[in-house]
């Protein structure tokens, strides 16, 4: 693995602009371009002052309030949008993406990437037709200990992905309001975040089927995948706020995988006990080499490891897209084509009833 580089350390960055100005791009997208080949040269935001503040802030050379005229003035290689969701509680990007793609640049934006799988087809579309691309930021395709899990899953010794079990706390109750603000089915759009992180490690799902109740919103789903791989994801919204926020377990060939809250990763391998059952002196195997190993942050150092924006798969997501652009390639994780399939299954919860198995075309 190959130590970061700095911005300043890079010979050669990508121009951008930046359609966005809004307190989640300030903490976790604008910081990345400190640790990419990245070259802010305008910010855009229907408020003329956050824009200026913005500029001023990460080092832009203008500010504007029309991404269209961004984009008529500015020389840029790329453009990055972070945007919130309209009044009716859909993504925003496929209002605004068709214009640059249409202007001959890639785009990097945040997710989810729309609210219908048709949206998600139409940009699939114009991107093939402009031969431009689209990364969207789905974390856990770039998440640290996802991309170990994924290389164990792809060794030898693990065998095939055979089950997978899946929690993350969403409601698919349109009205839970004494579960806090973020009330409404537009946010069980975040049924995004769980599943992309199957979707990297298990492929592509071909039948679900999931149960809810009522009035909590907990949701079960069973999942089948192409590959033959069978798994569950359960969706307990009403658990404790002090619990760990999600949890996956992979099951291969006698080896597990486990991923808690995104951040700890333990691998299970080996054997216990020798001889025969029930006279085995010690509970640890023969070979002191062949155990459990766990990797977790340790944050006693300051590692550029330890920070969130790494933590979180975010640096990497950006430094995934911005050398794609350097080099005039298509990007390989996070694609439209991943996002129309998380689409397809926000819809699969969306337009059926519980207890019944709906397959992903």
């Amino acid at each position: 693995m190959e130590p970061v580089k700095f911005n300043y350390e890079y010979s050669r960055k990508i121009r951008v602009g930046f359609i966005g100005c809004g307190a989640h791009a300030f903490r976790n997208v604008y910081p990345t371009f400190d640790y990419a080949p990245v070259d802010l040269v305008a910010v855009c935001d229907l408020n003329q002052e956050r824009a200026d503040i913005y500029k001023k802030r990460f080092g832009a050379e203008k500010a504007y309030t029309d991404y269209k005229e961004m984009l008529k003035k500015e020389d840029l290689d790329a453009v990055f949008v972070v945007l919130n969701f309209d009044r009716n509680g859909r993504p925003l990007y496929p209002k605004i993406v068709p214009d640059i793609l249409k202007a001959g640049l890639p785009a990097w934006i945040e997710k989810p990437v729309s609210y219908t799988a048709k949206e998600a087809e139409d940009l699939i579309e114009l991107e093939e037709k402009t031969g431009q691309f689209v990364l969207v930021s789905n974390k856990r395709y770039f998440y640290p200990s996802f991309e170990k899990a994924k290389l164990i899953l792809e060794s030898d010794p693990f065998g095939k992905p055979v089950s997978v079990s899946g929690r993350y706390p969403l409601t698919l109750s349109p009205f839970q309001e004494e579960l806090g603000e973020r009330t409404g089915l537009h946010w069980f759009l975040d049924i995004c975040h769980p599943m992309s992180g199957i979707h990297y490690l298990m492929g592509e799902v071909k039948e679900m089927c999931f149960i809810e109740h009522q009035p909590s919103g907990n949701v079960q789903t069973l999942l089948s995948f192409k590959s033959g791989a069978v798994g569950n994801l359960e969706l307990p919204s009403t658990q404790a706020d002090t619990s760990p926020f999600e949890r996956y377990e992979i099951i291969g060939n006698k080896q597990n995988v486990v991923i808690d809250n995104g951040m700890r990763l333990s691998y299970y391998k080996g054997s216990k006990g020798s001889g025969e059952y029930g006279k085995a002196p010690s509970y640890i195997g023969d070979d002191p080499t062949d155990g459990p190993v766990h990797w977790e942050p340790e944050f006693s150092l300051g590692q550029i490891y330890n920070k969130n924006l790494f933590l979180q798969g975010m640096v990497q997501s950006v430094n995934h897209f911005s050398n794609a652009v350097l080099n005039g390639r298509k990007i390989e994780r996070a694609t439209l084509k991943d996002s129309l399939h998380l689409t397809k299954i926000f819809e699969a919860y969306k337009n059926n009833r519980s207890g019944k198995w709906i397959t992903i075309e």
